[in-house]
């Protein structure tokens, strides 16, 4: 290498340290401002350290910490106890709560009240009012001016609860049905809870009833009239929830007395309404359950899986005819 060489490469190292030396000329800069802004900052942020706590334990001293966790305690208690539906109904109804706020916050509404609340405080002192002391004071202008405020009031609030009550009534299916179910009696639960279904080999068959012989001495039916309950869709029931006339018994009618029975109408329980009644027919005698096992070939087990409750009498009340006779 030549001495030309070793000049240029000296003058490239003497450069890059001088600019390093500047570099680090302004870094030390820096952190001399640095320390002497840190130097600047410490007493006032030590002040304001000491005014923070000392607010804060005022405001812990004045309870603001104690009912900020209440306010959280509420506000858990409103969204647990809450459906996100009835939230947005508040928020519909944000707007009429805030009219009637400002309504009752008007300064004549809020004198009324005042003054009502300095005459309940003095209710002790009041005198027993007859009848005729109350005659008396209905003379009274502002007597009479309370009393028609009164009215009014009485008369909008009336008003409201027609319009909510016309809101909730139920249907004309609705109430035709649970006039129907209260002449029936309550709804029948399912033995055991769970509806037992026919072993697949049983099957029902609808035997003539004129084969089977007359009914038994003793369930020979009542002669007495029968008296009518309730009428519903022009169907007389009796006090027991049997038809009145079994003459005017149809399918449809049976789909909903069963319906109410909590019997739900298949191949197998149609089997059996229809048996029952044609054996009426044929004997004017509802038929009980052990001559409804020898119309249908179904065993009295198998009876009580497709009607778990009083079956002869369900099945009589679902085909429409009177209740079985009992033998004594």
């Amino acid at each position: 290498m030549d001495t030309t060489d070793t000049n240029k490469a000296l003058a490239q190292v003497l450069a890059r340290l001088d600019a390093i030396d500047a570099r680090l000329d302004q870094i030390v800069d820096r952190q001399k401002k640095s320390d002497e802004l840190f130097s600047e900052m410490t007493p006032i942020l030590r002040d304001v350290m000491g005014t923070a706590t000392t607010r804060l334990d005022e405001l812990d001293k004045k309870g603001y910490f104690a009912f900020g966790r209440e306010a959280l305690g509420v506000a858990d208690r409103v969204i647990t106890g809450f459906a996100p539906e009835d939230v947005r109904q508040l928020g519909d109804a944000v707007v009429g709560i805030l009219q009637t706020v400002r309504a009752l916050t008007q300064p004549n509404v809020l004198e009324i009240a005042s003054q009502a609340s300095e005459v309940l405080e003095r209710s002790e002192q009041a005198e027993p009012l007859g009848l005729i002391g109350m005659v008396r004071a209905t003379r009274d202008d502002d007597v009479q001016k309370g009393m028609a405020v009164m009215m009014d009031v009485m008369r909008h609030v009336g008003r409201a609860a027609r319009a909510v009550r016309d809101e909730h009534r139920p249907s004309a299916a609705d109430e035709k049905k649970a006039k129907l179910a209260g002449v029936l009696g309550p709804r029948k639960k399912k033995a055991l809870g769970v509806e037992r279904q026919l072993p697949p080999t049983v099957a029902p068959r609808a035997a003539a009833p004129a084969n089977l012989g007359p009914p038994a001495a003793c369930a020979v039916p009542s002669s007495k009239p029968r008296e009518v309950a309730a009428v519903i869709d022009g169907v007389a029931f009796g006090a027991d929830g049997h038809l009145v006339d079994p003459k005017v018994w149809t399918e449809e009618i049976a789909v909903k007395v069963a319906a109410v029975q909590g019997v739900e109408l298949d191949e197998s329980r149609w089997a059996v309404v229809r048996f029952a009644r044609a054996d009426f027919v044929a004997t004017n005698v509802s038929p009980n359950i052990r001559r409804i096992t020898q119309g249908t070939s179904l065993a009295t087990k198998d009876i009580y899986t497709l009607f778990p409750k009083a079956p002869a009498r369900t099945v009589a009340r679902i085909a429409g005819i009177p209740k079985p006779a009992g033998c004594i």
